[in-house]
């Protein structure tokens, strides 16, 4: 009853709850309560887990951090708004014209802070308090292996405490945010950067992960490459849907100079660097001064590969790729509760909008998980992930169905194959299966006849 009660607010603005929203940066399912990785320490983002709702079938629509949240704070799909890529000159690009979720909230009477990476590259320009995100110190200038386009081993433990750090100011900032008292509810969007690239947090992060303790990520006994399309191969072999290195691939590169166990080392220190972050916030949350309801989210903006199927960082549709943490703390909800039911980031506005009591619009496109946080076991519809026009992951509860540009498929069954390494696309066992998973895919997702530009761009590039 308790959580009806949330959800049955009067309409006046200041009987609303607070509202605190945190996105975190290229983390994927590495933390304790989704069991990603047996080494991984993440204590204050569990905790929050334990008191609200884990949901654990969670996922982006896009692999990169501009479509991604330029998708989840418009409320409407990268094959709707055509952002697809990072690059802000993207050819399909056209510019949402929905509200931002900070200016819904702000229209309808909150207090608006946003701080930290929220959007791509900042807070966004709507809010009665904005903090840019904050830059970090870096290593010495000939040690620095830092480059967007260089593979990620740059790992560094920086001789620095932790306070002169962006993600610590942009805790300490939220917390000052959450301390001043006022008559508006607030709506605090908070954005941490870590365990984005640059891999670079103080030592003693690093120190929790000795390299000879270092788990891989598991193998399969023969070549995972032996059963996918070569579209699907090429595009394990790219770098952000670009060829690199002069035809060596990330893996081949962090294989061939022995990086792996030290790029792991500096996810893992820099996983455990951010929850420490996140943490101070979410115990600054549980003091409560300022006396309302609140609600917490916490989500990733996409996942992160490190060796899975030869594949490093973003910019893929696979499991590694579009898995994300997504928590939910509110009132009436069971404290520990689990849902499996299929979610992702469309879901957040219209989510928050819904659990704060206000009318969804429809102009938004997801569907708020309100339902299951009363009643987990509540079917939702499957999940959509884009990397660029034709290039589409359908993902159901059991199921993860991948149509590429070319029209070559992938299809794994999660139940006996949660790593995705027997693509049972051409088993004529499954075409049911099939069938039934690309009605999901939008008509704006359809392959060419022909193979559009980057595959060809790759052929010439090799």
């Amino acid at each position: 009853m308790a959580l009806l009660a949330l959800l049955s607010l009067p309409c006046h603005a200041a009987q609303r709850p607070d509202v605190v929203f945190i996105i975190v940066d290229d983390l994927n399912d590495w933390i304790g309560c989704l069991e990603g990785h047996p080494d991984s320490s993440t204590p204050h983002i569990d905790a929050l887990a334990t008191r609200g709702m884990l949901f654990s079938q969670a996922y982006c629509n896009a692999p990169q951090c501009r479509p991604s949240r330029t998708s989840l704070n418009s409320g409407i799909y990268p094959f709707n708004n055509g952002v697809y890529f990072n690059a802000a000159n993207t050819p399909l690009k056209t510019a949402p014209k929905t509200p931002t979720l900070q200016q819904f909230f702000r229209d309808n009477g909150y207090l608006v802070a946003s701080g930290g990476k929220v959007h791509h590259g900042g807070p966004g320009g709507v809010g009665d308090n904005l903090l840019q995100r904050p830059r970090d110190p870096k290593p010495p200038k000939e040690l620095d292996k830092f480059g967007g386009l260089l593979p990620p081993s740059d790992g560094f433990p920086l001789d620095t405490a932790d306070e002169t750090m962006g993600d610590y100011k942009v805790a300490s900032w939220a917390i000052k945010q959450w301390n001043q008292l006022g008559e508006q509810p607030l709506f605090m969007s908070v954005g941490f950067y870590r365990p984005h690239r640059p891999l670079q947090v103080p030592a003693p992060w690093f120190d929790r992960y000795p390299l000879e303790s270092i788990n891989r990520p598991l193998e399969p006994m023969v070549d995972d490459w032996n059963d996918m399309p070569l579209f699907a191969r090429m595009l394990a072999r790219s770098h952000a849907h670009k060829p690199m290195h002069r035809g060596m691939s990330d893996h081949e590169f962090i294989v061939e100079t022995a990086q792996w166990d030290a790029t792991i080392q500096a996810y893992l220190a820099s996983i455990a660097f951010v929850d420490a972050q996140i943490g101070r916030l979410l115990n600054a949350l549980q003091e409560n001064p300022r006396g309302r309801e609140t609600i917490v989210m916490l989500v990733s903006d996409h996942g992160w590969h490190l060796g899975e199927k030869k594949h490093w960082c973003k910019g893929a549709i696979w499991e590694q790729t579009t898995h994300i943490p997504f928590i939910v703390q509110a009132k009436g909800v069971q404290s520990g509760s689990v849902c499996v039911e299929p979610v992702s980031l469309i879901d957040v506005y219209p989510s928050l909008v819904d659990l704060t009591g206000f009318e969804v619009p429809e102009y938004l496109e997801g569907k708020s998980i309100k339902p299951q946080l009363h009643e987990p076991t509540i079917k939702r519809s499957p999940v959509i992930s884009s990397y660029g026009a034709g290039n589409t992951a359908i993902r159901s509860r059991n199921w993860r169905y991948i149509r590429y540009e070319d029209g070559s498929e992938e299809l794994y069954d999660h139940r006996v194959d949660p790593n995705e390494w027997k693509n049972l696309a051409t088993d004529t066992k499954y075409e049911h299966v099939k069938k039934r998973l690309s009605t999901h895919i939008p008509d704006t997702q359809a392959p060419s006849v022909k193979v559009q530009s980057w595959f060809d761009r790759y052929q010439k590039a090799k």
